[in-house]
């Protein structure tokens, strides 16, 4: 079979695997969240390059779970891991790589969302390629 059919034959099955893609990831961004990691706070668990992909909803938190929360220095917002729950529902947060916690709890109302999934940069960036072939 020469190399040009070989190419066309397989055009659909690509197509149809981009769609999925945009799909799911549009679904992820309505009913859950995503955000570009762009610091080395979380190291090793949560890279710079990396997406960390939160659900919405922090009904439940405890100490362990990595929460995306809002922070006024920083208006992208934080991914930090929660060492402490404080009796008023606020948490005590530390980046994996720092030595000590963060200075202020994160009240409630400020956390956007628990990580549910992490997606490495290498398998961000071959799929943006992919994509866009």
């Amino acid at each position: 079979m020469p190399e040009a059919e070989e190419r066309d034959r397989f055009r659909t099955t690509r197509r149809l695997a981009r769609a999925g893609a945009i799909v799911a990831w549009v679904l992820v961004a309505v009913f859950f969240g995503a955000t570009f990691i762009r610091g080395g706070s979380m190291a090793p668990s949560v890279r710079s390059g990396d997406v960390v992909i939160y659900r919405r909803s922090a009904a439940v938190l405890r100490e362990g779970d990595i929460v995306y929360f809002a922070h006024a220095e920083w208006p992208s917002g934080i991914v930090h891991r929660v060492v402490e729950v404080l009796p008023d529902g606020s948490v005590l947060t530390r980046g994996d790589a720092n030595a000590t916690r963060d200075r202020d709890p994160v009240p409630r109302r400020n956390i956007r969302g628990v990580a549910t999934f992490v997606l490495p940069s290498g398998k961000v960036l071959s799929a943006l390629s992919e994509a866009l072939r």
